[in-house]
């Protein structure tokens, strides 16, 4: 059986209650990155503060989750890559802090160099060229973000540059092979990364609600790899990208 079919509206096996526990307060909002770079900056400025009872991840480590000092009703995450690790540890921290709400961002590939490093794009359908959210909602080749056109309004009334398109999410990075790229360029992807079709999968089979944008990084269209700014950013200029998360926070 393919992956794509791999939906069914059946009950599952055990629940995120069985193996997570509520927490004594509750969050309407988690911003969640990818950037370990970012956080030590985060703290350095007392943007954040860590939640010292409790931590969240995979069976190889727990990391911390922290709430934002100047918004109370906001959680902060550093998740690890990939579509599987984010979505089954979304669904712990969903449960045991009662969050609505998912702002998430991080860096991309871009699949057209007349993007620049560092642009903030908005996805509005996301390539579902991963497994996990065909475990969340009926096969389809793209899945659209439904908050595309808040996070827009909020960047745009906030004077914050943007492009918006179709971003592909794949599970296979070192597998972006030249046929794929094309491929999914033709459909209208401008951006690449890993985690964005599953966890909106997710939020709709759970009932709440992503609000996502992306950055470039390193691009696809040349004759050659290029890095660009892929992991070469200063702090300060990852910490900006978080200010933008927040901003987007205040407004739900």
């Amino acid at each position: 059986m393919p992956i794509e079919n791999s939906y069914r509206n059946s009950k599952e096996k055990f629940t995120v209650n069985e193996v997570s526990e509520k927490y004594h307060q509750s969050f309407e909002t988690i911003i969640v990155t990818f950037q370990s770079k970012v956080l030590q900056g985060l703290l350095d400025s007392k943007f954040i503060i860590e939640i010292p009872d409790r931590k969240f991840g995979t069976s190889n480590s727990k990391y911390p989750i922290y709430k934002l000092t100047k918004q109370e009703n906001v959680l902060f995450y550093l998740s690890p890559i990939g579509a599987p690790a984010t979505v089954g540890i979304l669904e712990e921290i969903i449960y045991a802090f009662d969050v609505k709400n998912i702002i998430m961002y991080g860096s991309c590939g871009v699949l057209d160099r007349k993007i620049a490093a560092g642009k903030i794009i908005v996805p509005t359908k996301a390539y579902r060229d991963e497994g996990t959210s065909y475990h969340y909602q009926p096969s389809s080749e793209f899945i659209d973000l439904k908050e595309n056109s808040f996070v827009s309004s909020v960047l745009k009334n906030n004077g914050i540059d943007f492009v918006k398109g179709y971003t592909w999410t794949t599970d296979a990075f070192y597998r972006e092979t030249e046929e794929l790229y094309r491929e999914r360029k033709n459909q209208g992807c401008i951006a690449v990364e890993m985690e964005i079709s599953a966890v909106q999968a997710f939020v709709n089979l759970r009932n709440i609600k992503l609000y996502s944008f992306i950055y470039g990084g390193d691009n696809l269209d040349s004759s050659k790899w290029d890095k660009r700014i892929l992991g070469n950013l200063s702090v300060d200029e990852r910490v900006k990208y978080f200010l933008v998360a927040s901003i987007i926070a205040s407004k739900i």
